[in-house]
């Protein structure tokens, strides 16, 4: 009897073994499924901007006794949703929550506010300003889950700043500082949580424990009801994971999967789709990691941070070299089939129909080149346009200095003449002559225009940081007045009082006065001047992230 038990056993878990085997998911369906979902991806967007005015909508109001504590809400709301989405937004919100939280002086709002901030600031690859942030809070009236998101942001920045060092010493010292950030963050975490378990995945993975890290992941993917954008981080844990130990058809599968949970969510701030394109490059499909890697650039331009642009750039110039590869590949192979054609006219039907579908996976390929080139075209603008404003002002530069040599020549030449003959007393009168106050004002004038040229909005940037009631009011027929003037020579890198002073022929004490009287007028006066280099940076306005909302 017990013979027989044993032999039903492992007929049924034979059964059950090859229904399994059946049913597994290869890399091709994977990625059959992943460009249905890339097919969806403007209807993914339009539901997270539905869902983004509909939140907006909801605005609190401020003669409710509670407004505070509701405005933080309302905002720690609208950060979540554009937490992976939209930078500028996302930094927005980080920035009132945090004035909110100081609004109503509670520690524990304080603390989670600025956690947050410092973990947008490492999505924008600004670690410094993140980890000082992090460090000015003080832990110790928290909460175990403000401890634990703290530990967890923590890690994260040192991880990141692991990835991107250039030294080993200084990745090491990081990789250090983030496991220990793991170990802090999982004393407060709940054990049952899936955070708790993804943490313990993620050390052992650091650790080179890579079976206890699959195990461990793979439980979290069928124990936990994940939303995407929770999802999204086993999954490409998990693929990672299978890459180290070699399985190169379940790397793939899991980064799919990873992608099309960044998709789904709308996730714009996301690596597992630009990840997957080099995978494939790596294994020579060059077509698909072409069009996946087109995806990620796109999404890093709509997220905004120059950070994730970069990364994406890095891998842009090796797969596009290879498309081009590919592409000249086939057309060789296109004119091998028509010699084909010319030498076995017999089987010339077999070569048609072997030429047409060359051509037609041609055409393919030159429009995906194109559009690739288009948008390198489009990154270029932006890369050369920091080039362009030293270049116009060296030119005007160059113009004002040729203006003043002509006329100093031209005095020179009067007074030579009016020497040779004597004539002192209408030597006199030339130089009473000399109107060194219009001659100032036209050289303004000159920086004035030469600036606009170049920074069209920047009066109504620099009134967008000011108080509503303390705008600056232009005169008729001014380009910039003397505020103006001295904040776009402190944009150009002009800041030193004393140049200033020089510059603008006045006092130190009045360059110092109009600097403070401009803060004082300003809706955030301890950010004033590095506001002033972002929005004048050739962003739009309405885009900038120091603007309400």
């Amino acid at each position: 009897m017990g013979v027989f038990i044993l032999k039903f056993i492992f007929l049924f878990t034979s059964i059950i073994y090859v229904c399994n085997g059946y049913s597994q998911e290869t890399s091709k369906d994977i990625l059959t499924t992943l460009d249905e979902v890339i097919a969806q991806r403007e209807y993914f967007v339009t539901k997270k901007l539905d869902r983004l005015i509909e939140l907006k909508e909801s605005t609190p109001s401020p003669e409710n006794e509670h407004y505070l504590t509701n405005y933080y809400a309302y905002c720690l709301r609208l950060y979540n949703e554009y937490q992976t989405f939209k930078f500028d937004s996302a930094y927005y919100y980080a920035k009132e929550l945090n004035e909110t939280a100081q609004q109503i002086n509670n520690s524990e709002l304080i603390a989670s506010a600025k956690i947050e901030f410092a973990n947008i600031l490492i999505s924008a690859g600004i670690f410094n300003e993140s980890l000082k942030t992090l460090n000015s809070i003080n832990l110790f009236p928290l909460s175990d889950k403000v401890k634990a998101n703290y530990y967890q942001v923590l890690s994260r920045g040192y991880f990141d700043m692991e990835s991107f060092s250039q030294s080993p010493e200084f990745a090491q010292d990081y990789r250090e500082k983030g496991m220990a950030g793991y170990d802090s963050a999982l004393v407060y975490l709940p054990q049952s949580s899936w955070q708790y378990h993804s943490l313990i995945a993620q050390k052992n993975l650091k650790l080179g424990n890579n079976d206890t890290a699959i195990v461990e992941l793979e439980n979290i993917i069928s124990t936990y009801s994940l939303t995407n954008d929770e999802l999204a981080l086993p999954l490409i844990s998990l693929a990672f994971t299978y890459g180290i130990v070699g399985d190169k058809e379940k790397e793939l599968i899991y980064m799919a999967k990873a992608a099309m949970a960044d998709l789904r969510g709308a996730k714009k701030e996301a690596v597992a789709l630009l990840f997957l394109a080099n995978n494939l490059y790596e294994q020579g499909d060059i077509i698909r990691a072409s069009k996946y890697v087109n995806i990620a650039l796109e999404d890093s331009r709509f997220y905004g941070s120059n950070f994730r642009l970069w990364q994406v750039s890095n891998f842009l110039p090796f797969i596009k070299a290879e498309h081009i590869g590919t592409i000249e590949k086939q057309k060789k192979q296109l004119w091998n089939y028509a010699l084909v054609v010319t030498l076995l006219i017999i089987v010339v039907g077999i070569s048609f129909v072997v030429i047409a579908r060359q051509t037609v996976k041609l055409r393919k390929s030159k429009i995906i080149v194109e559009k690739t080139n288009k948008k390198l075209a489009v990154s270029n603008e932006e890369l050369l346009l920091a080039n362009r404003i030293k270049e116009e002002y060296i030119g005007y530069y160059f113009e004002i200095s040729s203006q003043i040599i002509d006329k100093l020549e031209k005095l020179k030449l009067l007074v030579g003449r009016r020497l040779k003959k004597r004539q002192f007393d209408e030597l006199s009168l030339e130089v009473d002559n000399l109107n060194i106050h219009k001659e100032k004002a036209k050289l303004y004038h000159n920086f004035d225009k030469a600036f606009l040229e170049i920074f069209p909005e920047f009066p109504n940037k620099i009134n967008a940081l000011l108080k509503p009631e303390e705008q600056i009011r232009m005169k008729e027929g001014q380009l910039l007045n003397t505020e103006l003037r001295i904040i776009a020579l402190f944009r150009l890198g002009i800041q030193d009082a004393e140049k200033l002073s020089r510059i603008l022929d006045c006092s130190v004490n009045t360059i110092y006065a109009y600097k403070s009287k401009m803060k004082n007028k300003s809706q955030n006066p301890t950010q004033f001047e590095q506001d002033i280099m972002l929005v004048t940076r050739g962003a739009n306005i309405e885009n900038t992230s120091l603007l309400p909302k």
